[in-house]
């Protein structure tokens, strides 16, 4: 019967066995790192210096126009949104988590300071919406206007035509087939 001890042994015995092959292994690394190096006349300086760089474009440089360009770092989002049963917030950007995924009414989970911050924006928002959507929209109809020829018009689907599918396409077919055998009879 195998005891306790006699694995222990058997273990030990092992890792010295393992520890061994391991230091042989290393210095015959050693080794051929030592005749490369006398070979190729290098010493520690220049394997540490080569280590030390790194590839591409050193921080700080400029571009070819002069100009470095960063990247900014955006600032934290205070969560709007908290979970009352787990404390756990959101900050209402991103993939929505489960405990408010499916809520219709997302205002019971608000946070008291995000209610204030947001109802102070809604009060600036719609002025400067309303001053910005104006020349966009006239911009864009006389865009439209000046890319299309004199006199063409251009039709429309609506809505409803085009869950239909295409209906114009088979009345066409339907009035060549029927005017097809009128002129044959002829």
């Amino acid at each position: 019967m195998v005891t306790l001890d006699s694995i222990n042994s058997k273990i030990a015995k092992l890792q010295k066995q393992a520890t061994a092959i391991a230091e042989k292994q290393t210095s015959v690394g050693l080794a051929k790192i030592r005749d490369l190096m006398h070979k190729h006349g290098l010493s520690l300086v220049d394997i540490e210096s080569f280590v030390g760089k790194r590839r591409g474009r050193k921080p700080g440089v400029k571009a070819a126009n002069g100009v470095v360009k960063t990247r900014r770092a955006s600032a934290p989002v205070a969560p709007k949104y908290a979970d009352p049963k787990t404390g756990a917030t959101w900050t209402g950007r991103g993939r929505a988590p489960a405990w408010i995924r499916d809520v219709k009414d997302r205002s019971k989970f608000l946070i008291a300071g995000a209610v204030e911050s947001k109802a102070a924006a809604a009060k600036k928002a719609p002025a400067k919406r309303a001053a910005a959507k104006k020349p966009v929209a006239a911009k864009k109809a006389a865009g439209r206007r000046a890319a299309a020829p004199a006199g063409a018009t251009r039709a429309r689907k609506t809505v409803a035509a085009k869950k239909r599918g295409a209906p114009r396409k088979t009345a066409a077919k339907a009035a060549t087939t029927a005017a097809a055998p009128a002129a044959a009879a002829e």
